[in-house]
């Protein structure tokens, strides 16, 4: 074997396979010339009239392409490659067999790669054929389908970028008219035959270097799955040891024949039989080991077993639904009484002491540190110029009302985005937004230094929601 068998997992099994194909790749680009270019010149020879079909037809044989490198890969990997005149006069027999069945029902398998050395490597055939690619894919079913879906996509997006690449090169007469194929939509008088032939041999360019790949991922696959599900690389194992060891077995043989051998038998040919068996068996070799398990046996007494009333098994799953039922609803609601407890907490004015922060982030919101009026105050600061102690004064006044008249438990080492998430916890919904508004205008105005439109100003300063019901601020 030229490739290490071990169970690998999926896409390195693949990575296998390419460096299969780049080991050899020139060999295998000469056998596919060979054995695929007369083909495709047949093809183009019967369908010049028609090019525009010349790709699907190329695309529609493409399972009987990679049956010349899969039967060169499969013997490279067991240290034999195989010559050109002896693969060139294998081709015939490897195309036939199995031509319908590929072309046909086949075609659109999604495991084709994989399952192509099953059909064609065992010498399977009919039933007994899809029963065993049935098998593997169990396996590698699966991988062998995302190796088919991602080596299309690659072969799409090499063929359209090497048309992209080289579509300068063209000649104007063999460029589309792309604005009347727009237009009227007519194909027969806007594409040219050339530009078709031309996009016809660069698929051909990119099925030649993309399929040999393709189809040595799949025998990769192929070799990963029964490594996996046979053992296969254990079975090869074995039999290099069988090789290696038979080998010193005769070495011993003879050496046991010619220097005393002989003695041994006629010393032993004088022995009673059973004597000699006794003796080898007393070799530590033959030693026997036993273990005693104690297996503990009720005894049933059918007359004194007392009668266990049958249970009703849909009773029973019943009412442990019902009861998990109960027990989800209890969970639930304690829940949502604990995230929403704030709806239980008094409205307004609250008459309980509440030792309350003086400073916030360096700001003072002391009621004595903040104007009567700080609205107009703000108004009057935004006018003079002084953006950011208009905002100050607004969000300071928001601040000490916050703490010192709902309560809301703020810190005096909590930051803007923690005095948000407490208000909004505190659940007054107007207080809650307008908060949420001051909070991004001051932050970015102080922190960003991005200005702050008069309209957002002002729409901050009508909208002041800390008065008392009498109307004072």
């Amino acid at each position: 074997m030229t490739v290490v068998l071990r169970p690998r997992q999926p896409w390195e099994a693949v990575d296998l396979g390419c460096a299969m194909v780049r080991r050899d790749f020139g060999r295998l680009l000469l056998l596919w010339a060979s054995t695929v270019f007369p083909l495709w010149a047949a093809v183009c020879v019967l369908l010049r009239s028609a090019p525009e079909w010349i790709p699907l037809v190329v695309w529609w044989l493409k399972p009987l392409y990679g049956r010349v490198p899969l039967y060169f890969l499969s013997r490279a990997a067991f240290g034999v490659r195989p010559g050109f005149v002896e693969t060139w006069k294998a081709w015939p027999r490897l195309w036939l067999s199995n031509f319908l069945p590929a072309l046909l029902w086949r075609r659109f398998s999604f495991i084709r790669s994989f399952a192509m050395p099953a059909q064609m490597l065992e010498g399977l055939r009919g039933s007994a054929a899809n029963r065993r690619v049935k098998t593997l894919a169990m396996d590698g079913g699966g991988s062998g389908s995302s190796l088919s879906y991602a080596f299309s996509k690659i072969e799409l997006v090499a063929w359209l970028g090497l048309m992209w690449g080289t579509y300068e090169l063209l000649p104007e007469s063999a460029q589309p008219d792309w604005n009347g194929l727009y237009q009227a939509f007519d194909i027969e008088n806007t594409i040219p035959d050339a530009f078709l032939w031309w996009g016809a041999a660069c698929h051909m360019i990119v099925v030649s270097l993309v399929e040999p790949f393709y189809v040595g991922a799949g025998f990769a696959l192929y070799l990963n799955c029964r490594t996996r599900i046979e053992g296969w690389d254990v079975e090869l194992a074995f039999r290099r040891m069988a090789t290696r060891l038979s080998g010193a077995a005769a070495v011993l043989i003879a050496c046991f024949a010619f220097s005393g051998g002989q003695a041994i038998a006629q010393e032993a040919e004088g022995k009673d039989a059973a004597k000699v068996v006794k003796e080898v068996l007393k070799d530590p070799a033959f030693e026997v080991h036993k273990i005693k398990t104690k297996e503990w046996v009720p005894e049933f007494d059918a007359p004194d077993l007392p009668t266990v009333p049958k249970l009703d098994f849909l009773g029973v799953i019943g009412e442990v639904l019902f009861w998990l039922v109960i027990v989800g609803l209890v969970v639930w609601l304690v829940i949502y009484l604990v995230n929403n407890r704030q709806m239980f907490v008094t409205r307004g004015v609250s008459k309980a002491p509440v030792r309350a922060p003086k400073v916030i982030m360096g700001l003072n919101i002391t009621r004595e540190s903040l104007p009567d009026d700080i609205v107009a105050a703000a108004r009057a600061a935004w006018a003079a110029g002084d953006f950011k102690e208009a905002l100050s004064l607004l969000y300071r006044g928001s601040l000490s009302w916050l703490v010192t008249r709902r309560h809301v438990p703020i810190s005096d080492s909590d930051t803007e985005e923690d005095c948000l998430v407490h208000v909004l916890k505190a659940g007054e919904k107007t207080e809650a937004s307008y908060f949420k508004q001051l909070t991004g205008a001051w932050v970015q105005i102080a922190y960003a230094v991005l200005p702050v439109s008069d309209e957002e100003m002002k729409s901050l300063c009508d909208q002041w929601p800390f008065v008392e019901k009498g109307g004072e601020a």
